[in-house]
């Protein structure tokens, strides 16, 4: 097997120059980390979600990451991980995972950062997008299983009630 070496991300080029502007155009409150990390809180119809921002230079990606502010109760543990395997059988980019400190689900999104190329601004918006519209898709099927003591089949079931009743 041929093993292929890509040049490290353009350090004259960051991402998440872009990604600030587009936070500053939104009027959005944001934090930028000691390790360049952004973090911003952008209000939902469900909740605020958490989204954040940071780069992997060992593998040129751009990360997103955004946690839904609902806790997964320690009695439901047991059931979690096959309710996040079905869901991420859903998911059109990234996956969910429950963040072991907090028990928030947390979705966790990764895009290649282009060798000696940039990523344009409209690909990021359209990423953060991507992560709140699935964030929001799939926020009440989180809250059913959290705390009505469904199963995972039934939880499921009525999240598919709910999508296939929207125009």
């Amino acid at each position: 097997m041929k093993v292929y070496k890509l040049k490290s991300v353009n350090t004259n080029y960051n991402p998440l120059d872009l990604v600030e502007d587009i936070i500053i155009a939104n009027n959005w409150e944001y934090e930028r980390d000691s390790s360049n990390n952004i973090h911003v809180e952008v209000a939902g119809e469900w909740c605020d979600y958490q989204l954040s921002y940071g780069i992997n230079e060992d593998h040129n990606l751009l990360y997103i990451s955004c946690v839904l502010d609902i806790n997964i109760p320690e009695n439901r543990f047991k059931d979690v991980y096959s309710f996040l395997f079905s869901l991420n059988e859903r998911l059109l980019v990234g996956h969910f995972e429950i963040w072991s400190d907090q028990s928030w689900p947390i979705l966790k999104q990764s895009f290649p950062i282009p060798t000696n190329q940039s990523l344009c601004k409209n690909q990021l918006e359209q990423a953060s997008l991507l992560a709140l519209r699935e964030c929001e898709k799939f926020y009440p099927a989180f809250q059913i299983f959290a705390w009505d003591n469904k199963d995972v089949k039934s939880t499921l079931q009525h999240l598919m009630l709910e999508t296939h009743g929207e125009v």
